[in-house]
């Protein structure tokens, strides 16, 4: 009896490992087939991302399935693939028109140089003409490539140090008299009281004479450029008002674009390389500021500045 329970019982265990056995064997294929089942979407976008070349962004993944995971991460990177795209462009547009900028004033050098160099009879009032076009265009030169720099600058950290806005504001205005009285117009300053903003001294001269500088080159002759400063609870405001040729309306969104031109012939006549209210617009980002602008056509335009006021400039007026 005792031998019979001890056959019985080696058997059962016997059929129990073979079972066991058999279960994770099936158990490991069925595992294996379900996981591969369940990667198989992934391994499908993996296979169309490696696919993705900066000559082909415009194309998207377009993943269909079942909305999981797997489906908000194609339509995740699908997003991403629309910014790079985005951002290849305006890199590709940014370059085409330095290049074009550059390409002016380069041109005009060569030129006269040319002129001057096949006139066998050339006197030295035209080396004086000469050496005054070559001392414009290579001024005009000067300025892209800077412009160029500050845009490359992007959003690094700025120096920002106390600094007396009315005595910043009549620096500006000060070097800008010349051109208002060559243009006819009548360049004026009002601040109230003395305000302190905490800024990049060279960097906000720069913006504020963009706009002041744009409200005299396209202005009227008998016309006025007004500049103004107030403080308004926890922000200031810098205002630079021209009676000048105005913008349109459909341009207003684009003003501060790089290399935006409205009229092109007559900004170029002007000598703008189109970058000055873009140079403006991303000084005062780097401020924490931001700008507005307000035009009629034919009556005027009006650029504000608005600057953030520190804590610690708060306390101390």
């Amino acid at each position: 009896m005792e031998q019979i329970q001890e056959v019985t019982i080696r058997e059962v265990r016997f059929i129990s490992l073979i079972g066991v056995g058999i279960f994770i064997v099936l158990g490991s294929m069925g595992a294996y087939w379900i996981s591969k089942q369940a990667l198989r979407p992934l391994q499908r976008l993996s296979s169309m991302i490696r696919q993705v070349q900066a000559e082909t962004l415009n194309q998207r993944l377009g993943f269909e399935g079942p909305a999981d995971e797997v489906k908000e991460l194609a339509n995740a990177f699908d997003k991403m693939l629309e910014r790079l795209e985005r951002a290849f462009e305006q890199q590709v547009e940014f370059v085409a028109n330095a290049a074009h900028e550059l390409r002016t004033p380069l041109a005009t050098l060569r030129a006269n140089l040319e002129v001057i160099r096949q006139d066998p009879d050339a006197t030295l009032s035209d080396y004086r003409e000469m050496s005054a076009a070559l001392d414009r265009a290579l001024s005009r030169l000067e300025k892209i490539v800077e412009d160029l720099l500050l845009m490359a600058k992007g959003e690094k950290e700025i120096s920002r140090e106390p600094i007396s806005l009315e005595v910043l504001l009549t620096e500006v205005v000060q070097e800008l008299v010349p051109l208002a009285q060559d243009q006819k117009v009548l360049l004026t300053l009002q601040t109230t009281g003395e305000v302190t903003v905490l800024a990049d001294g060279p960097l906000l001269a720069r913006a504020i004479s963009n706009l002041i500088e744009n409200g005299i080159r396209y202005n009227r002759s008998g016309g006025s450029v007004a500049v103004s400063a107030r403080l308004e609870s926890n922000r200031i405001a810098i205002q630079v008002k021209d009676t000048g040729i105005g913008i349109p309306p459909n341009e207003l969104p684009h003003v501060f674009e790089r290399f935006y031109r409205g009229d092109r012939s007559r900004s170029r006549h002007q000598g703008s390389s189109g970058l000055g209210l873009s140079i403006t617009a991303h000084i005062v980002q780097l401020h924490e500021g931001h700008i507005q602008v307000e035009s009629t056509p034919g009556i005027g335009s009006t650029f504000t500045i608005w600057l953030p006021v520190s804590r610690e400039m708060a306390i101390e007026s």
